[in-house]
């Protein structure tokens, strides 16, 4: 059974790709989107240790942010609307991600603790 961290990043990396397949926009913000899902896939196999994957959970965010700053400044395609949302669900997907991770790691401190 996988961890609920683990189908959150894979929820983002579906949402990059369904946005870059559907073009959402210039070929500077579809290499963000691209370097986002792949950021996010990346995350999944780094279980053991939590704290490099609650770290790096923070760079798929940032690159997803820069999308939405690449579209502010070079525009999109006029006829793209339900795409613009799904970076935004990427986002609050790795967010809880890292909610989890981080969840994780204090429970594994607190358990060490009382050991």
């Amino acid at each position: 059974m996988l961890r609920p961290q683990t189908w959150y990043l894979l929820l983002a990396v579906v949402c990059c790709a369904v946005c870059c397949i559907a073009g959402a926009g210039t070929t500077l913000q579809l290499v963000v989107l691209i370097a986002a899902a792949v950021l996010s896939a990346a995350i999944v196999p780094l279980h053991r240790n939590r704290r490099l994957q609650a770290a790096l959970c923070l760079l798929p965010m940032l690159a997803l942010l820069a999308w939405y700053v690449l579209l502010a400044v070079y525009g999109g395609p006029e006829n793209m609307r339900w795409q613009y949302v799904l970076p935004a669900v990427a986002i609050i997907a790795v967010f809880m991600a890292r909610k989890g991770i981080v969840h994780d790691e204090k429970v594994v401190r607190a358990y060490d603790r009382i050991r």
